[in-house]
């Protein structure tokens, strides 16, 4: 009978719309990311690494292999909705910061005109893909980005910027460990008889040293 962890769920295809979502994974996946951790073991020739390791009976099959990848592939894909590389993204995040100006007054005295004022945040966030820029807002309109902003008046360029990455960041953050989870080798457990003859060994090399 198949348990739980073997059934293999398919992973929902990134929402733009809803990338706080992205977190919310199959149960298959999430439990061999909270297994998921770092240890340095040996590779074929005994050099120690640092590497993502599971333990062994969590360890990708093929199939799950392919779903991750695919779903690692969709990532890249959202990542890359910036206005340097597709103009529909563009007006997109031009669309986000009018809209923005139209709601909320601007905190500098000296306010830029609005082709010029829209040539700043186009420059500042054309690395940006566009639903981070749509989220950052909607977060922004909530005050979510902690006690240090003022939510009465518009983000400058920069602020704007800084809190879109925030989102990217999650997304990036969310990649990485999908990306771990298939470099992952099983962890190596030793029993304790091995684990006091590596002491041994150990004690033995310094010895020779300090010789």
């Amino acid at each position: 009978m198949a348990t739980e962890l073997t059934i293999i769920e398919p992973i929902q295809p990134p929402d733009v719309r809803r990338p706080a979502k992205l977190s919310t994974l199959p149960r298959w996946v999430q439990a061999r990311c909270d297994s998921l951790k770092k240890e340095s073991q040996p590779d074929k020739d005994g050099i120690h690494r640092e590497v993502p390791v599971l333990p062994s009976n969590l360890i990708l099959s093929q199939r799950q292999k392919q779903h991750i990848e695919q779903h690692v592939g969709r990532i890249n894909e959202m990542l890359a909705m910036t206005p340097d590389e597709d103009t529909s993204h563009g007006e997109l995040t031009l669309s986000t910061v009018t809209k923005m100006t139209l709601v909320l007054p601007s905190r500098e005295s000296g306010d830029l005109g609005g082709e010029a004022k829209g040539e700043a945040y186009m420059a500042a966030l054309e690395d940006v893909p566009s639903w981070a820029v749509q989220e950052a807002m909607r977060r922004w309109h909530r005050a979510e980005y902690g006690t240090k902003h003022d939510y009465r008046w518009q983000p400058a360029p920069a602020t704007l910027r800084e809190i879109a990455m925030i989102e990217v960041y999650r997304v990036m953050a969310i990649r990485r460990q999908l990306n771990d989870l298939l470099l992952a080798e099983p962890e190596l457990v030793f029993t304790p008889k091995e684990q006091a003859k590596m002491i041994e060994r150990t004690a033995e090399h310094l010895q020779m040293r300090r010789a």
